[in-house]
């Protein structure tokens, strides 16, 4: 009797497989045919993104929509979003527009997006002679010559020394405006991006030194080896 049973029991375990078999392939022939044809994919921000941070996978999805529910400026593509500071607060389930991202664009309207990481932006006073003559640009590199009084076993002495080299230069005065004229002299400031190291040396000959910037090639980033040099040793060498 139970022999017999079995056989009923395999039958009724395969015409379930092939029930679930077939209902499944019904759900897809019906959700095809009921799916928009113009889906897109777009990317979705999973969770809160705060503005000035960094876009990291996990905070972002693929989904898709239809095209006709689509903003325009919808990234669609997951590495045009991972790796880029958000430049707006984006809530979770918002589409991640091009706009609310870094862009050559936004980053021209605000200085911070301009610095390198690890680097601090400090401006220093220039006028025409230490600041080459007005030649110098955004986005050109200058070395820097510093001139400071030291004293030495009681003895004042005036040194000259090579103190920053191939330095970044993010901005040239103030919405390229000079700020002030001065005895007929027109004065600037000029934004440098330095390490806090290199800001040192920096402030403390802008304060109780001058300055005087030395225009680089865009090409050469080669540094100099140069000892100070003092007065007493210029005049021994001129000799």
């Amino acid at each position: 009797m139970f022999k017999g049973s079995r056989k009923y029991w395999t039958i009724a375990i395969l015409c379930g497989v092939a029930a679930a078999v077939l209902f499944s392939f019904y759900m897809q022939q019906v959700k095809e045919r009921y799916q928009p044809d113009d889906l897109i994919t777009v990317v979705r921000a999973k969770m809160d993104i705060s503005r000035d941070t960094v876009v990291e996978t996990e905070m972002v999805q693929i989904v898709k929509v239809p095209a006709k529910y689509t903003h325009p400026d919808a990234l669609r593509e997951q590495k045009d979003v991972v790796g880029k500071i958000a430049v707006n607060n984006i809530a979770a389930g918002e589409d991640i527009l091009a706009g609310e991202l870094l862009s050559s664009e936004n980053s021209n309207q605000r200085l911070a997006y301009q610095v390198p990481r690890y680097k601090r932006a400090v401006s220093i006073g220039i006028n025409d002679i230490s600041g080459v003559a007005g030649y110098i640009e955004a986005g050109d590199r200058v070395d820097i010559m510093a001139t400071v009084d030291v004293s030495s076993q009681g003895e004042e002495a005036t040194c000259t020394v090579l103190a920053l080299q191939d330095v970044p230069v993010l901005a040239v005065g103030s919405s390229g405006t000079n700020l002030k004229e001065k005895g007929g002299e027109s004065l600037r400031t000029l934004t440098l991006a330095v390490s806090p190291e290199e800001a040192q040396p920096l402030v403390l000959a802008s304060e109780r030194g001058t300055l005087r910037l030395m225009l680089r090639s865009p090409v050469d980033h080669g540094r100099s080896m140069l000892p100070p040099l003092q007065l007493n040793s210029f005049l021994q060498s001129s000799q």
